[in-house]
């Protein structure tokens, strides 16, 4: 299993400004140079291409529709290499 730090962002509702947090995290912990990789759940083709602006790095969806728990396990760990932060 990967080991590195986890941060989730979640509300109970769609519009609550998860999005809007997750971009000015990414940015500040950028700044700060930490390398920190977005994970995204759910269908929306949007956020994705602001978060990998502020990421510089590809955002991946980790939808346990499309994915059993293997499955979400191997992506996470795909992604997560070489990030201080997920």
């Amino acid at each position: 299993m990967l080991r590195i730090p986890r941060l989730v962002l979640a509300a109970p509702h769609s519009g609550a400004g998860k999005t809007t947090l997750a971009l000015a995290l990414l940015l500040a912990l950028g700044e700060r140079g930490l390398r920190v990789q977005p994970f995204k759940v759910g269908p929306d083709y949007v956020d994705p291409t602001h978060l990998e602006a502020a990421s510089g790095r590809r955002v991946y969806n980790l939808d346990g529709f499309f994915l059993d728990h293997e499955g979400l396990l191997s992506l996470f760990q795909h992604g997560a290499r070489g990030a201080d932060l997920a």
